[in-house]
Parts: structure tokens; sequence; C-alpha cells
């Protein structure tokens, strides 16, 4: 009864706040900025940089951050000499991938600098096809990455429940990505999933992350297998459970390019 009670009045409260943002005029609009905006702007605590020193000002602030950001990617080479007997082949892009990238992406998402959203892509491919079908597809299979694309705008937020803000670590950073950028990762997102799953020896048949039609429940019903056989064989059964993500909290670049390259994958799929 308590829940319903309490349910019941955040729901009678959503709808009022609701109706009285649908009816507001003009400058009223202020009042309502008032009303939500945060009272406290907390400073940026002091920072410590990837040799430990610990830097205050502003602008040495944001320098450690980029400097985190992008010191790896900027010194990662392909030899494309190794990758010619290249086996698995970057899949061609297709006009169903590239629609429902486009029409099944949210409206509301957060614009760039260029204020073009979601909205006015759909709107727009309904109207140039063609050109939209052409332009991703030529992008994506010729390994193209437009330069209006690479900018981005970013924004560092402090992770919750944290007790030293000295530490990278614990910030994460959120990327307000162009519009027709995102339809673009989308095609390719789909692309690397399905070229994953047609070839075995690039993941694990047990793999259950971030593969469709498998979860948590999978991985349960796998051991709760595991340990009727071994009962009916009347065998000792050890499991061994590891946090593997909080151990390898980040990704070798590296070491990643260097598999690839060991599996012939496709110059197209590595970049």
């Amino acid at each position: 009864m308590r829940n319903s009670y309490h349910d019941a009045i955040k729901l009678i409260k959503n709808q009022f706040w609701i109706n009285f943002l649908n009816n507001i005029k003009e400058k009223e609009v202020f009042q309502i900025y008032k009303f939500i905006k945060s009272r406290l702007i907390k400073k940026l605590s002091s920072i410590q940089n990837l040799q430990k020193e610990l830097k205050i000002e502003f602008n040495e602030k944001c320098k450690t951050f980029l400097k985190a950001m992008y010191s790896l990617s900027s010194k990662i080479q392909i030899n494309e000499e190794l990758l010619l007997n290249e086996s698995i082949q970057w899949l061609r892009v297709i006009e169903g991938k590239i629609k429902h990238a486009i029409n099944f992406s949210a409206l509301r998402k957060a614009l760039e600098s260029d204020d073009i959203s979601f909205a006015i892509i759909q709107r727009a491919y309904k109207t140039i096809l063609k050109i939209f079908n052409l332009m991703y597809s030529d992008l994506i299979e010729n390994d193209y990455h437009s330069k209006i694309w690479r900018e981005d705008t970013r924004i560092i937020l402090k992770k919750s429940d944290k007790s030293n803000y000295s530490i990278l670590k614990k910030y994460r950073i959120i990327m307000l990505l162009n519009c027709l950028d995102k339809v673009a990762e989308k095609i390719i997102a789909v692309q690397l999933f399905y070229t994953a799953e047609i070839n075995d020896k690039l993941l694990n048949f047990d793999q259950m992350r971030d593969r469709k039609q498998r979860s948590a429940i999978d991985a349960v019903l796998n051991l709760v297998h595991d340990v009727q056989m071994t009962k009916s064989r009347e065998n000792t059964l050890i499991y061994l459970l590891l946090d593997v993500k909080e151990v390898f909290d980040h990704v070798a670049l590296k070491q990643l390019i260097k598999i690839l390259i060991k599996l012939k994958i496709s110059v197209n799929l590595i970049n």
C-alpha cells in the first residue's frame, strides 16, 4: 500500500509538471530555469597527471585530461604490409543497414555544434535516399572518416561516491558526437558484430557479453549444466569466478592491433 501511495504521488507530480511546462509563456521560461538549475557549482579538484604530479591551475588540469585521452592513440601505427594476406574481409555496407541505423536513432540525443539532429537526418534521408546510401557505403568501405565528424564536444563528469577526485580514473567522459557520425558508428557496430559472429576464431564460443541473444542467463545455464554433468559422473567440480573487467580496466591498443594482424583481419576492420 505504501509503495502504491508514493507511486501515485510521483505520477501526479509528473503530470502536473508536464502540464505546467506546456502552458508557460514568454519570460516564464526563465523562472523555470531558476527552479531546475543547480545552486552549487563545485570547482574541479586538483588532478594528478600520469607522472603523479599534482596540477592545480585550470589550464594545467585541461592539458592533463587531454594528454590522458589522446596520448595512446596518436602513437599507434599499422604496418599494412603485414596485412597483405588478410583472410577476414570487411563486408559491404548494404542499404538496409543504413536505413535501420537512421530510422531507429533516438530523436532526443544531444546535438553537436552543427545542430543537425536525428529528426533532420531522418527527413533528409526520405528525400535524398540515394545520396545517403552512396555516402555511407563509400566512406565506410574505403575507411575514410570525414574531418567534420572527427570534431566532438567532451564533458568530464565526476563518478559518484568516490573518495579521491585527484585521480583521473575517478572521472568519466561523455562525448557529444556529430549525429551523422553516430549513424556511421551504428553501421560499423553492426558490421563488427556480424563479422565476429560468422568467424569462429574471433570470439570464443562461451563469450556472452555484448553478443545478441546471449546474456547472464545463458552463463548461469552453462554453470548449472556443468554442475549437473559433474554430479552425474560423481566427480568434483571447482569453479573459479574472476572479475576480469576490474583487473584489466583498459585496452592495450598496441597489443590488440598485434592480435588482429596475427588473425589476418582486414585493414578496414582494424582501423
